[in-house]
């Protein structure tokens, strides 16, 4: 099978971005590969997944390796603003090869990101995004003509279980960043245990600047005894745990396909989410879950659903059922590779 597709990110992590580039490669070894632009591996290691080691996604020599690199593929992507040089690279080095911006957040968070992302979005071909409302963010950004479409972030089909007996076990994975407001969660959270002397909260995910801070706040809040840090653990890990729970709280202020949203509901929990990025989408109020708005509503909301087992099972089964047959992943991303591929441009 011929290679299709060369999949450029700033670097190997456990963001939804380089997640689901390795699932993919994964999926098409022979069709597809990732090309990390800086750092080394952050996970284990693919034939078809590169990493150079440079200093910096920016680095001149690896946005010239990741250009030559791209000539043997008719469709490069270039996630994320960091990859930028690279995409100017590949413009110059590779011009017969179709370039694809990939977004993966409904909003800019500084300049240089501003900036990257506005050259990004000229070079292009076409423009991917995780969610509907990230295409939509880049208004004023891109050229009107850049065809642009939305790839689903559903990496693989995982069983759920309806939750019957509802009890107060919140949980959330992902990276502990400020930008998912932790915070938050943990407020809201200590509203609902002065009520519940039962309640747990289980916080998995890597430090990413906030751990320290949201440790403290636990201390200060006396909330040792009922919140539980677990740093990073694979899915298989996350998955076992989740067992044992029954609500996920994800009060970001910035999302974009929300990939720990979409693990969580196939697992059938019911979900807690800001109206950020495609979270409002999948997440309908009592319907498929809830909405936070501001800490008193949401917390009122959470103890009427704990009281109520037959909307909470209800929420549960909608939650699983949201998910079931849609597109993977890696054959939404091949699909349209082979579409830009064929296309005249």
């Amino acid at each position: 099978m011929a290679r299709l597709l060369l999949h450029v990110i700033p670097q190997d992590g456990l963001g939804g971005a380089e997640i689901a580039a390795r699932r993919a490669a994964a999926a098409e070894p022979e069709r597809l590969t990732v090309l990390a632009l800086a750092g080394a591996l952050a996970g284990p290691p693919l034939p078809n997944l590169q990493a150079p080691g440079a200093l910096h996604p920016f680095s001149p020599l690896a946005a010239i390796r990741a250009g030559r690199l791209a000539r043997d593929y008719p469709v490069a992507v270039f996630s994320l603003w960091k990859s930028a040089l690279a995409m100017l690279a590949c413009a110059l080095l590779a011009p017969r090869t179709r370039r694809v911006l990939f977004l993966h957040s409904d909003r800019r968070v500084h300049l240089s990101d501003t900036l990257a992302t506005w050259l990004g979005a000229r070079l292009a071909h076409e423009i991917w995004a995780d969610s509907r409302k990230t295409l939509e963010g880049l208004a004023g950004l891109a050229p009107a003509a850049t065809p642009g479409r939305v790839i689903s972030f559903l990496l693989e089909r995982r069983p759920g279980r309806v939750r019957t007996a509802p009890a107060p076990r919140f949980i959330y994975w992902g990276r502990l960043n400020p930008l998912k407001r932790l915070d938050r969660v943990i407020d809201l959270f200590a509203r609902i245990a002065r009520d519940r002397p039962d309640a747990r909260l289980t916080l998995i995910g890597p430090d990413a600047g906030s751990e320290a801070s949201l440790k403290a706040q636990v201390a200060r809040l006396g909330l040792r005894d009922q919140v539980a840090f677990t740093g990073g653990l694979d899915m298989a890990a996350i998955t076992a745990l989740a067992e044992d729970h029954d609500i996920f709280l994800q009060l970001s202020d910035q999302e974009g396909a929300a990939m720990s949203l979409i693990e969580a509901m196939q697992l059938g929990l019911v979900a807690v989410v800001t109206p950020v990025g495609e979270m409002p989408v999948h997440v309908t109020p009592s319907v498929s879950g809830l909405i936070y708005r501001e800490e008193a509503q949401a917390a009122a909301e959470i103890g009427a659903l704990l009281d109520n087992p037959p909307l909470f099972t209800a929420i549960s089964a909608a939650a699983v059922d949201h998910w079931a047959g849609g597109r993977l992943y890696q054959d939404d991303v091949v699909a349209a590779a082979l579409d830009l591929a064929a296309r005249e441009v």
